[in-house]
């Protein structure tokens, strides 16, 4: 008879935690719902915001996504060089930026995250060299850096305390 105890047990508790894990997926169904709806107003202000021009929706872009925007995904990091560093003197900054982007979208970063006007955008590709260890063969990872022309007046503090 010990056994028949012993699954008389078991099934008073399994209801029990049935109605547990209920309770949680219901938490987290709303938790889901909420996102959702901030995902959908975010969407159909994106949507209301588009009629435009091309260079607005960008700008629209940068702006809902904070102060910045996407800039942080745009520019990656300054290119730290003695040839860039040089180069500030006649007001042009050197990024490494992903090869994704294209140059209205650095355009636009640099002038969110910097508060400047920029003049030219120039951009250098590099392409990944086939590499071989043995029998293994692989390529290097390719790249992309943008020289950003600033108008004249304007600075960007990058190189301070390099």
């Amino acid at each position: 008879m010990g056994i028949f105890d012993r699954l008389r047990q078991k099934k008073a508790t399994v209801p029990k935690a049935a109605e547990e894990d209920t309770k949680i997926q219901k938490e987290l169904d709303k938790v889901a719902a909420v996102k959702k709806a901030e995902q959908t107003k975010t969407q159909k202000a994106a949507k209301k915001n588009t009629v435009g021009q091309a260079n607005e929706t960008v700008e629209l872009k940068v702006a809902a996504g904070g102060p910045a925007g996407e800039a942080y995904r745009v520019l990656l990091t300054p290119h730290v060089s003695e040839k860039a560093a040089e180069s500030t003197t006649v007001g042009t900054y050197v990024f490494d930026v992903p090869v994704t982007v294209n140059k209205i979208e650095i355009r636009h970063a640099v002038e969110a995250l910097y508060k400047v006007d920029v003049e030219q955008v120039r951009v250098i590709r590099g392409y990944g060299k086939k590499i071989r260890r043995g029998r293994l063969s692989g390529e290097r990872a390719r790249w992309k850096k943008a020289l950003v022309t600033l108008k004249r007046g304007q600075k960007i503090d990058l190189y301070e305390g390099v």
